[in-house]
């Protein structure tokens, strides 16, 4: 008799014993009972007979394992480092419709057969050299950093038609679903859609199995995905890319929390295979690796064509002004030379909050300490946090005047205020709350690839990424609100919002960016003016040094969080008397949305140089705590 400790996608680890009179191999799918219930779990380890009575193994579903030794011993890493379950990793690794197939999963290797279109592109000096610096047979992380226009979506193209060439496959990671279309387009232009493969969450559960098994059989060398699509097995994988590396959507907020930008660099270096971290922003964290020579970096220092980077003016604005005269200017002459304008506001929804004019009141969410945000177009006032949605009050809660206003902008109000400037010109909104309905996104952005948008208003979205040559102006709405978060890491964020965003305009003739401000004395300028963002990574890199922050240290953040105020706080504070002997601790103190859906919250940040060491202590200290949330590597901190 055999005893296999059998994971299931459940929030459990090492899983549960059960026995099996054949010799069975790690990592196969079989059917268990659970709980009065047939279940498919993974073999994950043998072990010992233990001393109660345990339950047979009821089939074994597969012929070949689901999980390889390496990927298994990684999720067992990530579930020590990110403090979730195995059982989580396990479910975030494999497609849903594998825990429902009973019947055997056809996993044998097959030949794949695709083509290869030669681009008729004449490589720049910067990018031939690129390509001479990149070894594929080792594992190396490479920095790709250059700025927009600079080619660097070429470069890795032809490093995955190498990989591929030599039998080989390639993972390359984006930040944002909506983006897929876009990179299924550039890459469907080089290499024939067999040889394609895509996995994001918003894929039916059968296709993105259909995707997954195609990948996973070799059928399809190439798997472009979101953060999850890291999960997949790195058999043969020979090359890993991470595209726009500086964005924020890597990283999974929710449990199990991870990274997928480190978990890529992690499991390549498991593989002895390379990574490419593409961006023209990297973050302070990545490009500091590479200055100190951790990472190996790659510069691309101009355009493709030499196609000048776009002209940068500051133009202070009034109160109560939405546009300048100068960006109306501008605006008006872009249309008039049949060019596209970008207009980036920070915020969605017409005003960023309702407030009673009589007393003062602002109107907030029940489920969160936050501002509702008025919407006008749909006539109520949403939460961006907890997504409720409430009517527009006809008075105040609070002195019963009707006398309620609108104060700041989001990007509704600026889409109102364009129209009645510009009457006929197509304009059109950009944020999430129009690219959440189906086809949106494609549909704007085939009406922007084709020329017929005259004016796009759009949130952070605008910076991602997209090669539109008809831009030819872009518009940043209100400089001041880009750096208005509690976060060490605000200044970077808002300058590479900026560039990227900058970085839109000009891709085939000369563009020009105009920042609206209320003070034209921040120190920022000098670097968004002559686009030197190595500059303000040197000035920024002196500020982390001196407070101790990443890349100078990591940081864990311990949250409590209860339907209880009173409790919530008891939590933190008993957390609190474990850490503050043992490391460099910031808090306790309120969260800075302090209830979020309902719940009330505190936390605690650590510091720390040994972060593994940091983990081995809480592991243990803090296993059987209820309430407490570990977020390490954080990238928000509301």
């Amino acid at each position: 008799m055999f005893y296999y400790k059998v994971l299931l996608p459940l929030a459990i680890n090492g899983g549960f014993t059960y026995h099996s009179n054949e010799r069975l191999k790690e990592g196969l799918r079989v059917l268990v009972d659970f709980k009065g219930s047939t279940r498919v779990g993974v073999v994950w380890e043998s072990t010992e007979k233990p001393d109660y009575e345990t339950k047979p193994i009821l089939k074994t579903l597969d012929s070949l394992p689901i999980i390889d030794i390496n990927l298994k011993e990684s999720l067992k890493f990530f579930s020590f480092y990110y403090m979730a379950e195995e059982g989580l990793f396990l479910k975030s690794s494999l497609p849903k419709k594998i825990f429902e197939i009973k019947e055997g999963l056809e996993l044998s290797k097959a030949k794949s057969e695709f083509e290869i279109n030669q681009p008729e592109i004449v490589l720049t000096d910067e990018q031939k050299q690129a390509l001479r610096q990149v070894v594929l047979d080792k594992f190396n992380v490479y920095l790709l950093f250059g700025v927009t226009g600079s080619g660097k979506t070429e470069v890795y193209l032809r490093l995955i038609e190498k990989t591929v060439k030599a039998g080989k496959k390639a993972v390359v990671l984006v930040p944002e679903i909506a983006l897929t279309p876009q990179y299924i387009k550039i890459f469907s232009e080089r290499f024939s859609k067999e040889a394609i493969s895509i996995i994001h969450s918003r894929l039916t559960k059968k296709e993105k199995f259909e995707n997954w098994i195609r990948f996973v059989t070799d059928k399809s060398p190439i798997l472009i995905g979101t953060r999850s699509a890291i999960f997949v097995s790195f058999e043969r994988v020979g090359l890993v890319v991470v595209d726009e590396e500086n964005d924020d959507s890597y990283k999974q907020e929710n449990k199990p929390s991870y990274n997928a930008k480190d978990i890529a660099i992690y499991r390549a270096k498991k593989e002895n295979i390379p990574v490419i971290l593409s961006s023209a922003t990297p973050s302070i964290e990545t490009l500091h690796k590479a200055v100190e020579g951790k990472f190996h970096l790659i510069r691309l220092n101009k355009r493709v064509g030499e196609v000048k980077l776009p002209s940068v003016s500051i133009s202070k604005f009034k109160e109560r002004e939405l546009l300048t005269e100068d960006s109306l200017k501008a605006i008006e002459k872009a249309l008039k030379n049949s060019q596209t304008v970008a207009v980036l506001i920070n915020r969605r929804g017409f005003s960023r909050y309702l407030v009673c004019e009589n007393c003062g009141y602002v109107f907030k969410c029940p489920n969160c300490s936050v501002a509702l945000v008025y919407h006008k177009k749909s006539e109520n006032l949403k939460c961006h946090w907890c997504d409720s949605s409430f009517p527009i009050p006809h008075s105040c809660p609070i002195c019963g005047s009707g006398e309620l206003v609108d104060r700041g902008v989001g990007s509704q109000k600026m889409e109102d205020e364009l129209k009645r400037v510009f009457p006929k010109a197509n304009i059109q909104r950009f944020d999430r709350d129009i690219t959440s309905k189906k086809g949106e996104f494609e549909r704007i952005i085939n009406q922007l690839h084709n020329g017929k948008i005259d004016i796009l208003v759009g949130t952070q979205m605008l910076s991602k990424g997209h090669d539109v040559s008809k831009i030819g102006v872009v518009v940043v709405s209100d400089f001041e609100s880009l750096f208005s978060t509690p976060d060490f890491r605000a200044f970077e964020k808002g300058v590479s919002l900026i560039i990227q965003t900058a970085g839109r305009s000009g891709r085939k003739e000369e563009g020009s960016v105009i920042i609206q401000t209320s003070s034209e004395k921040s120190h920022l300028f000098k670097f968004i003016v002559e686009h030197d963002y190595f500059g303000f990574y040197k000035e920024e890199i002196k500020t982390r040094k001196i407070f101790n922050y990443p890349p100078f240290s990591r940081l864990i953040r311990v949250v409590s969080s209860s339907s209880k105020k009173e409790k919530s706080e008891k939590l933190i504070n008993s957390a609190y008397e474990k850490l503050k002997n043992n490391f460099e601790v910031l808090g306790p103190s309120r969260c800075p949305i302090f209830k979020l859906r309902n719940k009330f919250r505190y936390h605690i940040i650590i510091k720390t140089k040994s972060v593994i060491k940091t983990l081995e202590f809480l592991n243990q200290e803090f296993k059987e705590e209820r309430g407490l949330i570990f977020d390490i590597d954080p990238i928000n901190f509301f």
